[in-house]
């Protein structure tokens, strides 16, 4: 079979970073030196509305959400700052960084030293990867994620532990945001040093054997079929999601055996078809076409914070480390 070359996501939106030799360089390359201002909201008439403004930029006056009165930016230099403290401290390296919707979400991500192998499978690489999540439309938190990246793949896989999931490192726009900064900078260490259990989680996953028509049961678990539903004289309400779930769960089959890096012989295997397909082959035209860039942004956020491939990541990351469950036909 010949090597695949998948484009990661991060590679698809964002600033190729990694030559800047300064944090004031890389704000600069990556087009994050604006910062972000709350003005009054009126209605259509001129009448104000009363407890809402809207967020904008202050170079473009770019609107990027809306706010109630105790929203109060970040500003990106000030989120930054901290997070390259951070990068510097662990001897990590800028890869890439970027702007999306004008400005709704802005990230930068380093690459930590120190990337490590499956036991049993030693060109099977993992590489350790922080990112700094900002966001500038009045609906997330700002982040601090600690995630590996798989070689093979060149996707990235949230730091699915309970650790990574509890750690809490997120700063809310509020006025004493930086209160709460020490605290968050000390979540984020231990998040790191918890891709520790995540290599552990990973050769425990290879150790598992399973077999394609287990995999197959194993999709159908992930991807159950949806209730049938009946109009109001009681008919059944033929729709096309059935089918559609029957393509996503072939596609997961495929990649468990030839999804890049894979063997078709373990959990391992498994999981990393879940992902590859998450980030790379679900809806792959929207990626490929003249929307790419928009749709590429919104798969790479739904696969590192609370998005619906982060969910489906966890998901089968339950399923398949969870010996108690058994990918067998129910009799």
């Amino acid at each position: 079979m010949e090597e695949q070359t998948l484009i990661s996501l991060d590679e698809r939106i964002g600033t190729d970073v990694s030559g800047s030799s300064s944090f004031e360089d890389v704000l600069e390359a990556a087009g994050l030196g604006f910062k972000v201002e709350t003005d009054n909201m009126f209605t259509r008439e001129g009448n104000p509305v009363k407890n809402n403004y809207i967020i904008r930029r202050d170079d473009t006056k770019h609107i990027l959400g809306t706010c109630k009165s105790r929203y109060s930016p970040v500003q990106n230099e000030d989120m930054f700052r901290p997070f390259h403290d951070t990068v510097k401290k662990y001897g990590g390296e800028y890869e890439t960084a970027g702007v999306i919707g004008g400005g709704q979400k802005c990230w930068i991500s380093a690459k930590l030293p120190g990337e490590y192998a499956l036991n049993k499978r030693p060109d099977d690489k993992m590489e350790k990867r922080v990112v700094c999540l900002i966001s500038h439309d009045g609906t997330k938190r700002n982040s601090y994620l600690a995630i590996a990246k798989r070689v093979f793949c060149n996707n990235m896989l949230s730091l699915l532990t309970r650790e990574g999931n509890s750690q809490g490192h997120s700063i809310s726009h509020t006025k004493n945001w930086e209160a709460n900064l020490e605290i968050i900078e000390h979540s984020f260490d231990l998040s790191i040093a918890a891709h520790n259990d995540f290599e552990q989680v990973a050769n425990k996953l290879d150790d598992m054997v399973i077999s394609a028509k287990e995999v197959k049961i194993f999709t159908e678990m992930l991807l159950p079929d949806r209730a049938p539903e009946f109009d109001l004289r009681g008919n059944l309400i033929e729709k096309r999601e059935s089918s559609r779930i029957d393509n996503r769960r072939d596609q997961i089959l495929d990649l468990f055996i030839e999804g890049a890096g894979n063997k078709g012989q373990t959990r391992w295997d498994a999981f990393n078809a879940v992902t590859e397909y998450v980030d790379h082959h679900n809806n792959i035209k929207r990626l490929e076409g003249p929307k790419s860039t928009h749709a590429a942004e919104r798969r790479f956020m739904s696969s590192i914070v609370d998005g619906s491939g982060t969910r489906l990541k966890q998901q089968a990351l339950n399923l398949l480390t969870d010996t108690k469950v058994k990918f067998v036909t129910q009799s």
